[in-house]
Formats: C-alpha cells, structure tokens, sequence
C-alpha cells in the first residue's frame, strides 16, 4: 500500500467444477436422469463436483499448479499466498476459495496474468477492490482503510440490537463474567451464542478495541448462561 500498488479482485466462477479428482469417487444416478434399463448403475465421476469433501482441496491443488508453471511460489507463513519476484517485477496473489486478490508493481503485468489464467478457468475481473469476505476496501491518499460497517449492522440486525444505544466500554469495568452466574441457555439459544461470537471474532479484524470482551464471551462457549 505505501508503494501505491493497486489491488484488483478476481472471481473464479464454478470454481470448484474445476477441480481434478486424484481417487475414484462414485454416486447415485442424479434424480431425473435415473437410466430406466440399468437402476442399480452407480455414476464415476470425471471430474469434481460441489458438495464433495475432496472438491476444495482438488481445487486448490489445479489452481496452485497452474500459478506454479506461471513461476509463482507459495508462501510459507500462508498457503493461501502466492507470491512471484523477478528482476523488478514484484506480485502477489491470494486465494480464498474462488476470490481472488493480485496487487502488483506492474499493472501491465497483472493483465498478462489474467489473460493466463483465463485460458484455464472463468476468470471475472471485477476492478478495484472495494468489498472482500465483509471488509470494506476505502482508497486514501497514502494507503487504504478497512473497515466492517455492513458486516457490523448485519450482526446487530440477527440479534435485533441495532436501536440499541452505543456505550464507550464494550462490556462493563465493574461486574465480572463466570461460569457460575445465569441461568443455561437451551441447545438453540446456546447455538446462537456460539454463532455471535463467532460473528464478533471476525469483526475484530478492524475493531480490536472490542478484543477483550470478545475473548472474554468465548470463554463460555461450552456452556453459556443468560448473563453472558
């Protein structure tokens, strides 16, 4: 960012379709399509097929491959960074899934890799980043910023919170949390403690102000009360 690189966002569609499978995998004749002459027939499948546990890993594997041939080398703090450096030209690519980000010391070179990459797959290329897995991408003079505002609402909004007033603290200074105060929570409510927390982890990628009463809320994952 401090070398003004742009950052482009790609999305690979049907991307698990893409994927090859390394071991025999077999399923029923498809509803509809059931051959009248041979019922208990079973289907090989070629090629991979969502819903399959083997699918991501299948499809990460073709598509390591390929950047791999393009002289790309994977990161080892990161499998999901693909990294190429040669002479002057510096690029970065990571994949989640079938989003994709690349950013770049050449915008020329960024076009060449697209062009590559969409003789193999269905490449969308949809501009500048601006929206990626619920982060907000803003451009600024010297850098981006990111933040989570819809992501934020939308949590608020599933725990019908979003009248509710702000307060400076995000949990209070005086009272303590412990395993012993409330009363359980039922399987379902339980559940949908579990699933807002989760929910606040996430946001505490650009809100780390709230990171100690999220850690302090995942503690009691296991058994959650009404005081948590």
């Amino acid at each position: 960012m401090s070398r003004g690189w742009s950052l482009r966002q790609l999305d690979v569609q049907n991307a698990f379709l893409h994927g090859y499978l390394e071991e025999d995998v077999y399923m029923r004749q498809p509803p509809g399509y059931e051959s009248q002459k041979c019922p208990q027939y079973v289907c090989k499948l070629d090629k991979a097929l969502y819903g399959l546990k083997q699918v991501p890993r299948a499809w990460y594997s073709r598509l390591s491959m390929k950047l791999q041939d393009l002289g790309f080398k994977s990161s080892k703090a990161d499998t999901s960074l693909f990294f190429y450096n040669k002479g002057s030209l510096m690029m970065f690519l990571l994949v989640y899934v079938d989003d994709i980000i690349v950013t770049s010391s050449s915008p020329e070179a960024i076009t060449v890799l697209l062009q590559s990459l969409n003789k193999e797959f269905a490449l969308k290329d949809l501009g500048e980043l601006h929206y990626f897995l619920g982060i907000e991408v803003s451009k600024v003079r010297d850098g981006v910023v990111l933040t989570q505002e819809k992501y934020a609402n939308d949590v608020l909004h599933r725990v019908g919170m979003s009248a509710c007033k702000p307060v400076s603290t995000p949990m209070s200074t005086s009272e303590k949390l412990s395993a012993q105060v409330g009363t359980p929570l039922g399987p379902n409510d339980a559940t949908q403690y579990r699933s807002i927390v989760g929910a606040l982890q996430y946001l505490t990628l650009t809100r780390p102000n709230i990171a100690f009463s999220v850690n302090k809320a995942c503690q009691y994952l296991h058994d959650p009360t009404t005081e948590h």
